[in-house]
């Protein structure tokens, strides 16, 4: 194989295959990845993992030198007309709600948050200096790559749970479970959890944050069971996306 095929081979494992080059702050964030077979892929596969977020960071051994590095960093900062991507965990893109709140701070544009497991790679050399395709489990390193071409500054990736609370006579508390399109008897509560992480594109820092939880009895009470109608889980969204947002824009401007 001549030297230009070679170097075409490369370029079309670039941009067919999410292939982007390792950086010094992801020296560490190494490991193979084994697919899953198709059988057993589900709803929860199609979310990102922290792993895909952070790399291997939540798993290395970490010292006191390294949280007191942390700690004496610079603060992650997101100034107001900045250019991000926005990414939702586990959607091809982000609902419009959300993506409308946070363009009213900042330049947004988006990409998909089911990450293809199987065609995120790498160009590499082995010892021969053979051009050769290796699988990176490291997720957020590819958007990187395609954040920085884009001219993009950080990037915001948020994972969101809506759930229904029952009150529990005897312990005097809510008691919480993910939302099933169950229907609810009375009295009952709904809240959207969201979890924001964010990623400097330029150093890989990143910083995750979950906002108060906001809860919102948005059902009348009454006897006999409820069904949630479609307008009022978009309701919650609306205002829970208002608040969250504009938490977020405090916090990191």
């Amino acid at each position: 194989m001549d030297s230009r095929s070679t170097v075409f081979l490369c370029a079309a494992a670039f941009f067919l295959a999410g292939c982007a080059p390792h950086s010094p702050i992801d020296a560490k964030k190494t490991g193979a990845f084994r697919p899953e077979s198709s059988a057993s892929k589900n709803a929860l596969a199609q979310q990102l993992t922290d792993k895909d977020i952070f790399g291997n960071e939540t798993t290395l051994a970490v010292s006191e030198e390294d949280i007191q590095a942390a700690m004496d960093g610079e603060k992650l900062s997101v100034p107001l007309n900045s250019a991000v991507i926005l990414v939702q965990s586990g959607n091809k893109a982000p609902e419009m709600s959300m993506q409308q709140e946070m363009e009213k701070y900042y330049r947004v544009s988006t990409f998909t948050g089911i990450p293809d497991r199987q065609k995120v790679a790498v160009c590499n050399k082995n010892e021969s200096g053979d051009i050769i395709a290796s699988e990176n489990m490291n997720y957020m390193q590819a958007l990187r790559y395609i954040a920085a071409k884009g001219h993009q500054r950080v990037i915001i990736v948020y994972q969101d749970t809506l759930q229904s609370g029952r009150y529990d006579s005897v312990t005097k508390n809510m008691v919480w479970s993910d939302y099933k399109n169950e229907k609810l008897t009375d009295s009952a509560s709904l809240r959207y959890l969201v979890r924001f992480s964010l990623v400097n594109v330029a150093t890989g820092e990143w910083a995750t944050w979950s906002p108060v939880n906001y809860e919102y009895s948005v059902l009348p009470v009454q006897s006999g069971n409820i069904n949630i109608t479609e307008q009022q889980i978009t309701q919650l969204k609306q205002k829970t996306f208002v608040a969250v947002v504009k938490d977020l824009v405090n916090r990191y401007q």
